[in-house]
């Protein structure tokens, strides 16, 4: 299993934002969060980014509860939608600048950043 969320609840104060996420994503699956602006949908990536503390349930990653773990230590990260892309780096720049910073060998970044563009349509 790659990630499993468990009855993940989210609040902003007393306004309660996710209601009992349930969601398991298989290692290497592609998904889309689709939602209207408001939704919920970089408020749950944010929970699981550990960016936001767990309000209620339990974050899974490859078997592992990381509910509770900080940011840091939760090897999953957040691309946010633009304005902390880095201006001065191309798309591959910046796709592989999390890996850069984990210390992954060139080649290996290269052929995830080729990998990450070949799925998702980046440049063609």
């Amino acid at each position: 299993m790659g990630i499993e969320l468990k009855a993940v609840n989210q609040k902003y104060g007393g306004l309660k934002v996710l209601h009992d996420i349930n969601l398991a994503i298989a290692e290497g699956e592609m998904i889309a969060l689709v939602g209207p602006s408001g939704c919920g949908k970089t408020t749950l990536l944010k929970t699981i980014a550990g960016l936001l503390p767990l309000s209620q349930g339990q974050i899974w990653l490859k078997g592992k509860d990381i509910s509770h773990l900080p940011a840091q230590d939760r090897n999953a990260v957040m691309v946010f939608q633009n304005y902390a892309l880095f201006p001065h780096m191309t798309v591959a720049e910046n796709i592989s600048y999390g890996l850069k910073i984990r210390r992954v060998d060139k080649a290996q970044r290269q052929a995830r950043v080729q990998e990450i563009i070949a799925k998702t349509e980046l440049l063609g």
